[in-house]
Formats: C-alpha cells, structure tokens, sequence
C-alpha cells in the first residue's frame, strides 16, 4: 500500500518536546492557573463540557488535574524521562526532515501507513542519523526503546499506539524489521563472572585506606549479589530507582539478638542482614540475610562488620552515610565505579589469564553479581535461594550463568550415567494431563497464541518453575 501523503494542518501549541504538554507547562506554576476563565480552561482541558462551573470550580479542577499529572512523572526516573525526551526530539527531527513536521502525531494517517513511518523512522535511527558521528549503527534493543519511548508519547497525548496492529500486537512490519536488526548486531559481549579468588587477590594488596574501602565493598557485595548502583557511587545515580545502601541498611544480629553498630564484638555476630529501600523493579524494604561464612577474610559478617567500623570512624558520618564512603583529600568521598574497575582488572591481572581465562577488559562492575550467581549455583544452592539472595524476581539470573565456566558441568556427566536404563509403566488408558499447556490447541500452547487474533486474555506464560516445562 502506498501512503498517501495529506497537507495537514495542527494547532501550533502542541508541543514538540516531551514535557511541554498543556497539563506539564501548567504544573510548572500552578498559580498561573488560577483565574482562568471558562474558555481557557476548556482549551487546557481539549474539552467544551464544563458548561457553567465557577472560577472556584476550574480552579479545583486544574488543580487536582496538575497534582495527578506532577504524581505520573514521579512514577519513572529521571533518565527514563531524559531517555524518552531524547527519542522524542529524534522523532520530530525525522519528521521535520521528511516534510511531515504539521503532523508529528500522525493524525491524518491510516493505522498502517503509521506502521510504515515508523518502520522508517527505525531504519534512520538504526544508521544513527541522529547520532554522533562515531556512531555508524544502532543495537536493535536501542532502536526498539526510542520507539517505544516515541509510542507512549503518543499515548500520553491520547494517540493510539502507532506500533500496533488493529489486534492490539507489534506490527508484523516492525517485528520482521527488530528481528532483522538483531539477526545483524554482532553477539553482545558479556561481562565475565568473577571468581571469588579475585577478590581475595584484591584484599592481600590494600595498603591504603582507598584500598580497603574498594576491598570491603567488593567482598561485602559479591555475598549479597549487589547491583553497582548498590554500594557505589556511579554516573548520574541521582536518576537511578536504585537507592545506594547507608549505615542505617546494614544490621547485625549475635544469636538472635541486634547488636548496635558501636558494638566492639560486632564481627563476631553470627548473621547480617541488608534492607534495600528501593531497587531497580520498584521493590521496596526487601531486606536479605547472609550467615557467617567461618573464613577470617572472605566472610560477609566480617566485610561488613569491618566497613562499619571504618566508616563510622570518619568524621561527620551519621545512619545516613552511604557504604561508598571513604576518607580521602581530609574529608569523606564516595568509591566510585570506575575505583572498583580498576581494582578488579588489577586483581585479574594478577591471578592471570592462565588460572581464569578472563582477560581484564572482560570484566566490570556487573562481573561481581554474576560471580556471586555462578558461584551459588556452583555450590549447588537451589535455584530458589539464588533468587533470593539476588533478589531476581524471575529467571533471569540464569543469564548470569555461564556455560563456558569450566566447572558448570562438573559430576553432570557422571550423574547421567547413574540410571542407564529405566523402565515406564504403561498406563491402563493413555491420556496427557488438561493442564499440560504442550498438547495440541491448548489455550497456553505457544503456537495457539499465536494463532488467537492478537487476544491478550489468552497470553498466559508458564510460571517459572512448572511441572510441564
């Protein structure tokens, strides 16, 4: 179908950047709003059914409208914001520069001629048109975020989706587009799982004060599986869901009992306990044990115990203090990510690539979390636990889980060997189970949804951990 292009004509005070809405603009200075006659108010509103309410009345109205529209924008970060204001200003760069800069909406288009457009607009952002000039290609996930950040503009300001089908799906056009993308981007490069040996590298060559911050951080934070954003300090953490930890987050308990953090036999309590306030799937309060491991050094009770101590030392350092805290320069600063990179591609460096097969630009941040999954699931904790001490709501650790690690399949060859035969009992009258979702035509069958006119009531994913998977 060829589209159909139509001179078209939009009131010049919708906005052409995220933020700029009527209702935005207006929660800007609330008192601004106030006095509005009847007609203004229907104009902010897109509306002509106030009929006769007094300026009492509007006022109420604007008020609680700006109220809930102030609450919305508090429900993402401020990167997610800056991320979806960006795509926004790429979006209205396209259309300027295609001649369709009157209609950014796309409002006198049909459903599928919105598809093709964006279908175009995704090949332009794919050759990073809108980029800077070292950047020849976009990733297919960065191409598919900016237009899912683009559609929910769209929805904000009440659009249909131009992503969508009729039934309510991605369109076929765009979904054969992002698997093109992907089947083109070369492999993502992971970040390698960090053995603990590292880190205990790491903790023989502290001799500063920085040294020992990075050194207890690491060690502290492999045991609970942190997120960087966690314990240190890092780029623009001020937008981030994620609260870095404070002194007031760690708690030690001596059989059972709370010990206070002044407390001289604190490393010797037999239990510490992290309360992460907010985290990255708006998870809130969760807070995670970890028992004394019995090693002198490479223990969570002890790193923990050991940072507490150093850090209430510093001057000025209250239950608000985060764990990145170090005394440097004569006044408190903050361990940042790229310390603790250093630190570790130092640590790898020295064990050697012989020992770990890593190499030290391998490695990040992250490399820690995923040490402490691999290193779990290698000491054969169940699935259940890992997730719990990870804080994973899903299975999505298992991406932390690394085949090429030697020791991934360690006693899994001999294990198989254990039963070479085993005999099936024949069942009086054969059936397969209703609630077997693999059988034929079953409404959570993965080929029936896909064949079930786009109905999301029938889109039902086997949970985690079933009988049938």
């Amino acid at each position: 179908m060829m589209i159909t292009w139509k001179k078209t004509t939009v009131d010049d005070s919708w906005p052409r950047k995220l933020g700029e809405s009527k209702l935005s603009k207006a929660a800007k200075n609330v008192e601004a709003l106030k006095g509005l006659d009847r007609k203004g108010t229907e104009k902010l509103l897109g509306t002509g059914e106030l009929g006769n309410s007094s300026a009492a009345q509007r006022n109420r109205l604007l008020a609680d409208l700006v109220a809930a529209e102030t609450a919305r924008e508090g429900a993402v970060t401020g990167k997610t914001q800056e991320d979806q204001a960006r795509a926004w200003d790429r979006w209205v760069e396209w259309c300027r520069s295609t001649g369709i800069s009157n209609d950014v909406f796309l409002d006198e288009f049909s459903r599928s001629e919105r598809n093709k457009l964006f279908g175009a607009f995704a090949m332009a952002l794919r050759e990073g048109r809108f980029s800077g000039s070292n950047v020849h290609s976009l990733a297919e996930s960065t191409v598919r975020n900016s237009l899912s950040f683009v559609a929910s503009t769209f929805r904000e300001h009440d659009r249909p989706n131009p992503t969508r089908d009729e039934d309510g799906e991605l369109s076929r056009l765009l979904s054969r587009q992002f698997r093109a993308f992907k089947n083109d981007d070369p492999n993502p490069i992971q970040q390698k799982a960090l053995p603990i040996g590292v880190l205990s590298e790491i903790a023989k060559r502290q001799t500063t004060e920085t040294e020992r911050a990075i050194s207890q951080l690491a060690i502290g934070a492999f045991f609970f599986a942190c997120r960087s954003c966690e314990y240190l300090k890092v780029p623009s953490a001020e937008k981030r869901r994620t609260d870095v930890l404070r002194l007031r987050n760690i708690r030690f308990l001596l059989n059972g009992r709370e010990l206070d953090h002044g407390n001289s036999r604190l490393e010797f309590a037999d239990c510490v306990a992290i309360t992460f306030e907010w985290q990255k799937k708006d998870e809130r309060m969760d807070t995670v044990t970890q028992m004394a491991s019995g090693d002198a050094l490479l223990c969570p009770v002890r790193q923990w115990a050991a940072l507490m101590k150093r850090i209430r030392n510093y001057k000025g350092a209250t239950d608000n203090t985060p764990v990145s805290a170090v005394w440097k320069n004569g006044r408190m600063e903050d361990v940042t990510s790229k310390m603790m990179v250093d630190a570790l591609e130092a640590g790898v460096a020295a064990v050697g690539y012989e020992k770990l097969g890593i190499k030290k630009d391998e490695i990040g941040t992250h490399s820690i979390r995923s040490g402490a999954a691999m290193a779990m699931y290698l000491g054969e904790c169940p699935v259940y636990t890992i997730m719990m001490i990870g804080r994973w709501s899903s299975d999505a650790f298992l991406r932390y889980i690394r085949k090429q690690v030697e020791q991934f399949s360690h006693n899994v060859s001999r294990r198989m060997l254990r039963y070479q035969y085993h005999r099936h009992i024949q069942e009086r009258e054969p059936r397969v189970s209703h609630l077997d979702p693999r059988q034929h035509n079953h409404p959570n069958n993965a080929e029936t949804r896909r064949n079930v006119a786009g109905d999301m009531t029938r889109r039902v994913r086997l949970p985690a951990f079933s009988l049938f998977n």
